[in-house]
């Protein structure tokens, strides 16, 4: 059944939506489950919002993120309405089909191993306790997002990337501009800017070699792995600064849905072991990433009773699917202690967040510490009125103030 033929229009993307989209993906669900919508630029986009067919989606081999695996008379239509500022740093896996997204996949996981980021764990908890202080310092409310939620990624990515410390401000102006920025010049200049700098420092890898992130995908470009230039900036800025946007998401959300649920609060203050239960809800309740990037149908597509065109926009709404009734019970309660919870918030298939591990710790470890720091944590703004991301991939609040009262140590 089609929305047309129930006389229903919805537009997931439309601004009134953005503080709480779940009961349009409610009613989406229940009457155009696969809802065709036209762009105001004219392009159909095919909204998925059940589980069942936002994991097939995800991974179907007939549904894919490569224009150039479509007919140039197709793509063309696409490159048309297509005028993206950071084109220079779009080549990386989450933006590549088989066989370049399989090749640059191998070259980076072994940085976000299990061994790996187990190393990093120690660090993350001492960063973690440094921004922690910093805020039990401050007076009056604080900002979650502003002093502990965007610093620690940024911090902790940077340094398995093999950048220093002190080049912390310039990394995040240019992440605050390419990925929040509304203004396309101001994004685009700071996507130059920031490739000039990782040019500047793959020379220094280059002549110094060290243990990083850097320096093995220098070595595998230098080896013969066929990973371009074009590859190995594109690979820094996915993990750098797109990457840590879902943490920062993780991190806000779920203070936020402790906050606005003070009986889950509670049980996790009784037992703090509960932690990576909560993380885990908090990644399906209202996860950090609204859908998956938008996919392309590379062949005429069957989902449910509808036929997607080849070369027609195919968006699976994993925060939709997250709350599908027919996969888990009782979909709109937040409970920290809900097993089995088979959430897609970090995606599903070969496209799965290859950080998603060290997003976990991070959110893990900022999330366990504010509630054992802080007992009396509360929002220090009516919840109604908090500012979230304008748009619906990225999921998240923009500020979080919050009002401390610390327990002493």
């Amino acid at each position: 059944m089609s929305a047309t033929t129930l006389g229903q229009s919805f537009d997931p993307a439309g601004p009134e939506h953005r503080p709480d989209p779940h009961p349009l993906f409610h009613r989406m669900r229940e009457q155009a489950p696969v809802y065709r919508h036209v762009s105001p630029t004219g392009r159909a986009l095919w909204y998925l919002t059940r589980y069942a067919d936002v994991q097939r989606a995800l991974l179907d081999p007939d549904i894919g993120r490569q224009l150039d695996r479509l007919p140039d008379e197709i793509a063309a239509v696409h490159h048309k309405w297509d005028h993206d500022p950071l084109a220079m740093v779009r080549r990386n896996m989450f933006n590549l089909d088989p066989p370049d997204h399989t090749r640059l996949r191998r070259l980076m996981a072994p940085a976000f191993g299990p061994r790996r980021v187990a190393a990093l764990e120690r660090r993350v908890h001492q960063v973690v306790g440094e921004l922690v202080d910093g805020m039990a310092a401050a007076e009056g409310e604080v900002d979650l997002i502003e002093a502990l939620a965007l610093p620690l990624p940024l911090l902790v990515v940077a340094e398995l990337v093999g950048f220093p410390t002190g080049d912390r401000a310039r990394l995040r102006a240019w992440s605050d501009d390419m990925l929040r920025s509304r203004d396309a010049a101001r994004v685009r200049r700071a996507g130059m800017e920031f490739v000039a700098y990782v040019d500047e420092k793959l020379g220094e890898r280059r002549a110094h070699p060290g243990d990083d992130l850097l320096s093995q995908l220098v070595q595998a470009e230098e080896t013969g792995e066929r990973l371009s230039h074009a590859e190995l900036v594109s690979s820094v800025f996915q993990l750098l600064l797109a990457g840590d946007e879902t943490t920062v998401n993780l991190i806000g959300n779920g203070v936020l849905e402790l906050l606005r649920h003070p009986g889950q609060l509670g049980r996790l203050r009784e037992r703090p072991r509960m932690i990576d239960s909560m993380v885990e809800e908090a990644l399906r309740f209202n996860g950090p990433v609204g859908h998956s990037r938008p996919l392309f149908a590379m062949a005429d597509v069957e989902i449910g009773d509808s036929v997607i065109p080849r070369g027609d926009i195919v968006v699976p709404v994993l925060l939709a699917a997250n709350r599908d009734p027919a996969v888990f019970p009782e979909p709109d309660v937040f409970d920290i202690g809900r097993d089995p919870n088979r959430h897609l918030g970090f995606g599903h298939g070969i496209h799965f967040c290859l950080g998603a591990a060290l997003a976990r710790l991070q959110a893990r470890a900022a999330i366990g510490t504010l509630v054992r720091r802080f007992p009396d944590m509360a929002l220090a703004v009516d919840p109604a009125g908090l500012r979230w991301t304008p748009d619906l991939f990225l999921h998240g609040v923009r500020r979080l103030p919050l009002l401390l009262r610390q327990r002493p140590r």
